[in-house]
């Protein structure tokens, strides 16, 4: 048998060992996870009021369900978020 290997031809080392799907892990930045704590807990709040309800826009009412509007306010929030964000270009004026 070569050095280095496995019976069944596998190399030692290779195949994605449990350290290998920790770094992968870690790798990802904290803001991550915020944002995917945060979609989760939008997710069901909004699943748990799926109520009709009367909605009022300026001098215009309309029935619709309580789920549609709230997804409706989150993706708002994050069109705003979006829109509100520091450019790429302002980021790297300042590097030099």
């Amino acid at each position: 048998m070569a050095e280095g290997s496995l019976p069944g031809g596998a190399a030692a080392g290779a195949g994605g060992g449990p350290k290998e799907g920790r770094n992968a892990l870690q790798a990802v930045p904290p803001r991550v996870w915020v944002a995917l704590v945060l979609l989760v807990l939008a997710v069901l709040f909004i699943l748990q009021n799926r109520d009709a309800t009367q909605i009022q826009v300026l001098f215009f009412s309309l029935g619709a369900p309580l789920w549609a509007t709230l997804a409706g306010a989150v993706v708002v929030g994050v069109v705003i978020g979006f829109l509100l964000r520091p450019s790429g270009r302002k980021k790297s004026e300042k590097r030099r």
